[in-house]
């Protein structure tokens, strides 16, 4: 452009009110966007950006632990545990422990004797016999040990046991002593042991004071071990408790009746009512200071470990429960 064209230009200066921004304008723009962007998306529960990854195992977890779900055949819901049927609660109890019956192998057996009969003997000269060459079996040797032999009820090797011991014994009046074994007879179990407590019962006992015709005899005698039918019955019942336990719900009332602890103490009277009690100076493991027949009176003076402190017309010691009735 020229100079010479100054005369084609102009300018204009705007006056105050029109050099004023729209602000009328600016607002009705931002309050559209605020209602598309922010007010329209939260009342319509409608979410524009990605979700927070929480979010998703929240959800999960709302749907594994919710009831019925197909994705979880089985979740049981919570009110199950509280209306489960008195059943199911009972079979998640522990069961119950029975109280100990009587068991075999604390019963004494009743033992008979039978006479003795001789097997072999040696004469004055060294000649061996046999049987009836003998003569008989010496006179008096049968009081001295029948007796002995029949202690071996309170042998702790022949509790709980039955059956037969064929006992041979020789005994040498010349030396003064005495030889015991157990014959091939012999069917009760652990005859070795049982022969080992007549071992100890005839020890000192050299014969003296017996008339004999030989200076040597070898004697048997047949013994026989029976269990009373008391300890057999008791045996049974507790093999059927045993085998019948099942377990019980425990009672939920305040008022039920707690079971008593198994150190109750017992007292009161009583009477032995298997055929043969013995009586230890401590429960279980005690030695054997007493062995008391059936309806033998005694005192009860309290109880551990299914064990009853008992006292009696010659002593004190401890039986098994089972032993005492009323």
């Amino acid at each position: 452009m020229s100079l010479t064209d100054r005369s084609a230009v102009r300018v204009e200066v705007p006056d105050r009110g029109r050099d004023r921004p729209a602000w009328g304008k600016v607002g009705v723009i931002a309050l559209i966007g605020f209602v598309i962007g922010i007010a329209w998306p939260r009342v319509a529960g409608v979410r524009l950006g990605p979700k927070a990854p929480g979010d998703g195992a929240q959800a999960a977890a709302s749907a594994s632990a919710a009831p019925g779900r197909a994705s979880d055949p089985g979740a049981v819901p919570p009110t199950a545990a509280v209306t489960a049927s008195p059943a199911s609660a009972t079979a998640a109890l522990p069961p119950t422990s029975a109280a100990p019956a009587a068991t075999a192998s604390e019963v004494a057996p009743t033992v008979s004797v039978a006479r003795g009969l001789v097997i072999t003997c040696k004469t004055q000269d060294g000649e061996s016999k046999k049987g009836k060459e003998c003569g008989g079996s010496p006179q008096g040797l049968d009081n001295a040990l029948v007796p002995r032999l029949r202690k071996l009820s309170a042998c702790p090797a022949a509790l709980g046991k039955s059956g037969k011991l064929a006992a041979v014994v020789t005994i040498d009046f010349g030396a003064g002593r005495v030889g015991v074994d157990a014959g091939k007879s012999s069917n009760v179990d652990g005859s070795a042991e049982i022969t080992q407590c007549l071992k100890k019962e005839l020890a000192g006992f050299t014969g003296g004071g017996i008339d004999h015709e030989h200076p040597r005899y070898t004697v048997v005698y047949n013994t026989t071990f029976t269990l009373p039918s008391g300890a057999a019955s008791a045996s049974a019942t507790g093999a059927t408790a045993s085998a019948s336990t099942a377990p019980v719900a425990a009672p939920q009332s305040a008022s039920a009746d707690p079971t008593p602890p198994p150190d109750a103490p017992a007292t009161g009277g009583g009477q032995v009512v298997w055929e043969k009690a013995l009586v230890r100076d401590v429960p279980k493991t005690g030695q054997i200071v007493a062995s008391l027949p059936r309806g033998t009176k005694v005192e009860s003076h309290g109880m551990k470990d299914n064990w009853v402190k008992i006292k009696f017309d010659k002593g004190e010691g401890w039986v098994y429960r089972a032993a005492i009735g009323k």
